[in-house]
């Protein structure tokens, strides 16, 4: 996704909804990454609507806790912690275990057809080493699941968490062996919905996002050790150039 990808072209009716689904997609894919200022004209100049549009679709990323809103208004893109990182993914276990697990007994043969095209592609980028491009298509596998899954709360409640964790998946994909180990856990996944095996792909399921779990958090760890050892350094320089 490109900083040109985010103009409304139409004028559609719904202007508010055109405009959150891009500011929403520009934050998951990393065009806006965690920690970043957003500035309401910038947006609008972006988009191409009016600053009122602009500000209603920010209030929805703010209850969606994709944004934070500061004082005198400054806007950031939320910075999800090793803590929070663990939460999300704890909670995606839960549901989307849940959710293969309905797939799998609900799913017609179109739907899983549909899954192995994509989980096919998923091998073909990753071959490619384009990790932005794997991220997405990782998305796209998730959301085939919960769109079969036969449950809407299960769906809505998973969505909100797939949002929040696009950014970090790629950051976890950049982990060394993280890619292939990954693409061997979504064949193994694979493999048990193909046999109509509900059980076995909920501990695919759970295998694949544990190991994703601990991949992010170890990262975000050790960026906020880096972060916090960094705080004393910078002061004792500034005392010495003082």
């Amino acid at each position: 996704m490109e900083y040109q990808d985010l103009r409304i072209v139409e004028n559609p009716t719904l202007v508010r909804e055109h405009a959150l689904d891009k500011l929403r997609n520009a934050i998951s894919r990393g065009l806006y990454p965690p920690g970043m200022r957003l500035v309401e004209r910038e947006l609008c100049e972006a988009l191409g609507v009016s600053r009122t549009s602009v500000r209603e679709a920010l209030r929805q990323l703010q209850a969606e806790n994709l944004i934070e809103v500061g004082k005198r208004r400054n806007i950031t893109v939320a910075i999800v912690s090793a803590k929070d990182a663990e939460d999300i993914y704890l909670m995606r276990e839960m549901l989307e275990t849940l959710a293969v697990k309905r797939f799998v007994a609900l799913a017609d043969d179109n739907a899983v057809k549909k899954l192995a095209r994509i989980h096919k592609d998923l091998r073909k980028v990753l071959n490619k080493g384009d990790v932005r491009e794997l991220a997405i298509m990782a998305g796209e596998f998730y959301e085939t699941i919960l769109n079969g899954s036969g449950s809407k709360v299960i769906a809505d409640m998973a969505r909100q968490l797939l949002t929040r964790v696009n950014y970090l998946r790629m950051r976890s994909m950049a982990e060394p062996h993280r890619l292939e180990d990954g693409m061997h856990e979504w064949d193994t996944l694979m493999e048990a919905i193909n046999a109509r095996d509900p059980e076995a792909a909920a501990k695919a399921m759970g295998s694949h996002l544990a190991n994703a779990r601990k991949a992010i958090v170890a990262k975000l760890k050790h960026e906020e050790e880096q972060a916090a050892a960094a705080v004393p350094e910078r002061a004792t320089a500034a005392r010495r150039s003082g």
